[in-house]
């Protein structure tokens, strides 16, 4: 065990969890401010504050989820890259992280610990082991025809 955890880039993983978070709010900030262009244009002006707030927080509540999975997955696979025979550990690690952080995301905009919560945490803790999996089987296979 003590192999393992020596072997670990907590740096890494730490990062990767984050950026999974940053990345999400950054598309549904960009999103965001797409639709509000789009508004100010319609309306010759400043649009309506409350049909900004209604879109933003509607997006917001079913695209999150669906892109913290996605980055999950994406970021695993791609910062597992120089971990060469750890990544799948490399990407449950990543998962593990970034399920915790978007969970505490959820809970501070005030959402609750549910059945659906549980469900979403394991789905990304899966995404970031596949991820991390996939990365090490490229790895070996690429191992495999050099030798």
């Amino acid at each position: 065990m003590k192999l393992l955890t020596a072997n670990i880039q907590w740096v890494r993983v730490i990062v990767t969890s984050l950026l999974v978070i940053v990345l999400s709010f950054l598309v549904v900030t960009i999103i965001t401010f797409y639709h509000i262009f789009v508004l100010a244009f319609e309306a010759h002006g400043k649009p309506d504050q409350a049909v900004i707030s209604h879109y933003a927080s509607t997006i917001s509540r079913w695209m999150m989820p669906i892109l913290e999975l996605f980055f999950t997955f994406i970021l695993a696979l791609i910062s597992t890259k120089k971990t060469e025979n750890y990544s799948s550990i490399h990407g449950l690690l990543i998962g593990i992280f970034a399920g915790v952080l978007c969970i505490i995301v959820k809970m501070s905009f005030g959402g609750h610990l549910n059945y659906h919560t549980y469900i979403f945490f394991i789905i990304v803790i899966g995404l970031g082991f596949i991820g991390g999996y996939f990365r090490q089987m490229l790895f070996t296979k690429k191992m495999k025809s050099l030798a």
